[in-house]
């Protein structure tokens, strides 16, 4: 592959996002990673066989900016396809494939087409991709009288992963696999997704859909799930049900057997980049979480912490002595908080004093929990933010409106609060610095 400057790599992908600082942001935090997996990615069959070029595309950029992702890929569609024509059916039970020996034949030889199919519009556009050979993932029968050959996921070659990815390639990875008996064995790709997650323990694992993440009850894209607070009632909608439903389950298995920093993307390919490198996403985070809790009294040590990590610069010592605090929301291990205030002579008006998320916890939805609860807990809001904040992206898909105050803007929420905010902008904008001036 055709070896890029830095500034060609940020280029590639800056020219598909408009969030520069957000974009660095992210990319130092993946590229933490080394040269190990940043990123597993999943792809459904039918995206396979939809929007393969937007794909490659987009692992094109990754590749260039020297972020590995491991690619699992489905190819249900055209398994269908490829089966009715052999007049072999599609019989299908617990949401399995049902799948005689003389199928699997046609199920490995249509596996290899749709991958190398991936392959080559990688190459296309500079990239470099490959076929995992047999061996590095091995099965075992799950019940052959009930499915027929179909496996589970028994062993990974970690090495041979971690060997790939250390060349600079794509690892692409199929769902027919080899038993220790030297039998090829049918396994669901969401499967082999999971148990690779699990060896390689990415920071990131990322399921493409066609419908660009999870739907709720009116087919509503939602924008994050934190299970820790929300699973008990997802599991309780009436319009959760079927296959969306174990998926959930089981996203909250592994997301429990991995390290907390870990979070499961739903999205479109046309949307990876988006949803891997900007605060607001596109589509559906889903992450094991935080408790959220609502607190009156501030511990002042672990938010002053908490604060002066996130931005980079040290507080007032007198800052907590200022401040009143209407209410507090934070994370149960206060890896994101905010810290609202009243609005003098302002009837049911807050303003967002501090806004934190620590920047090893940035990726992971945080921001979206807390915020979730500071739009309950304060209907009408306004808020400044230094011109430079690389958050104001979040902020303004998240305000109703901002205007600029020489260095700050300010932003607003809520009905009827566009006057209140003009009246208070001069104030916000005033208001002296929270942090020390840097020597």
């Amino acid at each position: 592959m055709t070896e890029l400057s830095f500034r060609d790599k940020a280029s590639l992908l800056l020219a598909n996002l408009r969030e520069g600082r957000e974009v660095r942001a992210y990319l130092d935090q993946f590229s933490s990673a080394g040269e190990g997996c940043f990123a597993v990615v999943k792809v459904g069959g039918a995206l396979m066989a939809q929007e393969l070029p937007a794909l490659a595309d987009r692992l094109a950029v990754l590749q260039a900016l020297d972020l590995r992702p491991v690619v699992v890929f489905g190819a249900g569609p055209q398994l269908d396809a490829r089966l009715e024509k052999a007049g072999l059916g599609q019989e299908r039970r617990d949401g399995l494939r049902v799948t005689p020996p003389e199928a699997m034949p046609l199920v490995a030889a249509e596996t290899a087409r749709t991958g190398l199919a991936l392959a080559r519009a990688l190459r296309a556009r500079g990239g470099h991709a490959v076929l995992t050979p047999p061996g590095t993932i091995t099965a075992k029968l799950l019940d052959e009288d009930r499915y027929g050959r179909v496996g589970q996921v028994s062993h990974i070659d970690a090495a041979a992963l971690t060997g790939l990815l250390a060349t600079g390639v794509v690892p692409l990875i199929g769902c027919a696999h080899l038993d220790d008996e030297g039998r090829l064995l049918n396994i669901n790709a969401d499967d082999v997704a999971r148990q690779v997650a699990l060896t390689l323990r990415p920071q990131k694992i990322v399921f493409l859909t066609g419908t660009g993440g999870m739907l709720d009850g009116e087919d509503k894209v939602i924008d994050s799930i934190n299970l820790a607070t929300d699973l008990p009632a997802l599991r309780e909608a009436e319009w959760l049900h079927g296959g969306m439903a174990l998926k959930i389950d089981r996203i909250a298995s592994l997301l429990g057997e991995l390290p907390l920093s870990s979070s499961v993307s739903m999205t479109d390919a046309k949307s990876l980049l988006r949803e891997l490198f900007t605060h607001g996403g596109a589509g559906t985070l889903i992450r094991r979480g935080e408790s959220i809790l609502t607190e009156t009294e501030a511990d002042e040590v672990r938010l002053t912490r908490l604060i002066e990590r996130a931005f980079g610069r040290r507080l007032r010592d007198d800052y907590w002595r200022d401040v009143d605090p209407a209410y507090i929301v934070r994370t149960e291990n206060t890896r994101a908080a905010a810290v609202v205030t009243r609005v003098e002579d302002e009837d049911g008006l807050h303003c967002l004093d501090k806004f934190a998320v620590d920047p090893e916890a940035r990726g992971e939805g945080l921001a979206k929990a807390v915020w979730s609860v500071l739009r309950y807990r304060s209907p009408r809001l306004v808020w400044r933010s230094r011109a430079q904040n690389p958050f104001n992206a979040f902020y303004t898909a998240h305000a109703d409106g901002f205007l600029r105050r020489g260095p700050w803007h300010i932003f607003w929420y809520g009905q009827d609060t566009d006057e209140a905010a003009l009246r208070h902008a001069a104030e916000l904008a005033a208001r002296p610095a929270d942090f020390e001036e840097a020597a």
